[in-house]
């Protein structure tokens, strides 16, 4: 390899990774889409509709159950063979099994046997997706030159506001087919996409080399009979609890100010669906913004400030932010929700290089995609649901919604203070600024 072509691994390292996890958060968005608006009637032919969207969306949330188990399996995979093998493993199971979901015959055509093939496939799905993020977000980190490394290891938190746009504009295209057309072939459109991003994605990859910090730490005989699970719950325990409170604001927050909302407000205050689907869109436009605004920031004043001050702002803003909501004035929640997005995406973006400093590098793969696969499984899907039953119980007031996001942000706030990291490389402001830097890279 060329020396311009060893210069140029830090930035297609850090394209790989955020092309590998924009198909990721595609994929998530368009499977989600279909259960709500096509699963139902395809693979769950049911006397009663509701049952089948109820089951559509089971399949849904079998994905997020799935994750701890691929985060398991490739992590060990990732930390003992090599990144780089594992990432394509995962790309290439993750873009198989979507094409395949687009290619499924329905109910009508082969009975039950299309629900339990969606329920298998989409199994693959969520173990693909458990070992995509954490082997992203190190191949970037490990590669990156150190002042451009909060930079490029956020490159794959990029790939959730760009897939959901990409996700968005597939499904609103073929949704103006006429109904029968739309349920029959229209909405395996989208999947069948997936397919062309998929081998985009892999060539990047195939050219990424394997991460050099690791393949040093491997030649230690001490590190090559080690088992990184076992040794992270044996000697890491209270690091991979913290590491999981450090992800939740990015993870249920997520979920509380999109899906929660989205239910809350449409059934609860009257608001229109149309307009809540609009302002959800501008959400990842938010995101895309603030991404690099939060990065710069932890360049210039330490990743450890911004995700302390970020949590912290989430924190104060729950209160003013469902009185803004519970208002049902369209304006005040477009300010509610959008000011809350800064927050959460600031954080979400320096989460990651921060997260690999947690854990040596032999272990690194296995404990960061176990907190955010952990804090996924577990807070992911029972977010929205505790929200509905809050609502149920006492009503359309601000007070135990905000309770609920006070507990997200706060337990991302203590974890922010208290996750112990590795400061080998700088937590504080002696990094140049990104702009004087660029002649470098």
């Amino acid at each position: 390899m060329t020396q311009a072509a060893i210069e140029r691994q830090p930035v297609r390292a850090a394209l790989g990774a955020f092309v590998g996890t924009m198909i990721e958060w595609y994929d998530f968005y368009i499977y989600g889409t279909a259960a709500a608006l096509v699963f139902g009637d395809v693979f769950f032919a049911s006397t009663d509709p509701v049952m089948g969207v109820l089951a559509s969306l089971g399949t849904f949330a079998i994905g997020f159950v799935a994750r701890p188990f691929g985060a398991l399996l490739f992590g060990h995979f990732g930390d003992k063979v090599g990144r780089k093998k594992s990432l394509i493993i995962t790309l290439l199971l993750m873009g198989i099994a979507t094409v395949l979901i687009g290619l499924l015959p329905g109910f009508h055509s082969i009975g039950l046997t299309a629900a339990v093939l969606l329920v298998l496939l989409r199994l693959v799905q969520g173990i693909a997706v458990g070992g995509e993020w954490g082997g992203a977000v190190l191949i970037a980190a490990e590669h990156a030159p150190p002042r451009w490394r909060t930079f490029l290891a956020s490159a794959p938190q990029y790939g959730s506001p760009v897939g959901l746009i990409l996700a968005t504009l597939a499904f609103r295209t073929v949704s103006d087919l006429p109904q029968e057309d739309f349920l029959s072939w229209g909405w395996r459109v989208p999947f069948l996409l997936s397919g062309v991003l998929i081998i985009f994605a892999f060539i990047i990859r195939a050219g990424i080399n394997e991460s050099p910090e690791l393949l040093e730490r491997l030649k230690e005989k001490s590190v090559q009979s080690v088992i990184p699970a076992k040794e992270i719950f044996r000697t890491k325990k209270l690091t991979l609890v913290l590491g999981m409170g450090l992800c939740l604001l990015g993870v249920a927050g997520f979920y509380f100010i999109t899906t929660l909302m989205m239910t809350f407000t449409t059934t609860s205050l009257g608001v229109n669906r149309s307009d809540m689907l609009e302002l959800i869109s501008w959400v990842g436009v938010v995101e895309l913004f603030a991404f690099p605004a939060g990065s710069y920031i932890a360049t210039r004043y330490g990743e450890r400030f911004l995700l302390v001050a970020m949590a912290g702002a989430a924190l104060l803003f729950a209160i003013p932010m469902m009185m803004l909501i519970v208002s049902a004035n369209l304006t005040n929640i477009y300010i509610a929700i959008l000011g809350a997005t800064v927050f959460l995406a600031a954080h979400y973006a320096v989460m990651a290089p921060f997260l690999t400093r947690a854990f040596p590098v032999h272990l690194r793969y296995t404990g960061i995609s176990l907190c955010s696969s952990l804090s996924g499984a577990i807070f992911s899907g029972v977010t929205p649901v505790i929200g509905v039953w809050l609502v149920h119980k006492y009503g359309v007031q601000w007070a135990p919604l905000s309770f609920l996001f006070i507990f997200i942000a706060g337990a991302s706030f203590v974890s922010s203070l208290l996750l112990p990291v590795d400061d080998a490389v700088p937590d504080e402001a002696a990094v140049p600024a990104p702009v004087a830097a660029q002649g470098g890279v």
